[in-house]
């Protein structure tokens, strides 16, 4: 079976980036959704992809925590 949109990061909406800032303890913060929202744009490039699940962008937040404030 394959991935629901569910499965994806929509960063278009502020509650979903919210949602993994407070999984890492970081402040919801306009800034900070700003930072999340580049680093999904990078992580597609890296990935060579259009969409993003929640574990990927969460693995990639782990690995750049020194980003978010």
């Amino acid at each position: 079976m394959g991935l629901s949109d569910n499965d994806f990061v929509n960063f278009s909406e502020d509650y979903e980036l919210d949602y993994h800032l407070l999984k890492v303890d970081k402040q919801k913060s306009e800034v900070n959704r700003m930072t999340l929202r580049i680093m999904g744009n990078e992580l597609k490039k890296r990935l060579g992809v259009t969409r993003i699940t929640h574990k990927q962008i969460h693995d990639d937040i782990l690995g750049q925590l020194n980003r978010l404030s």
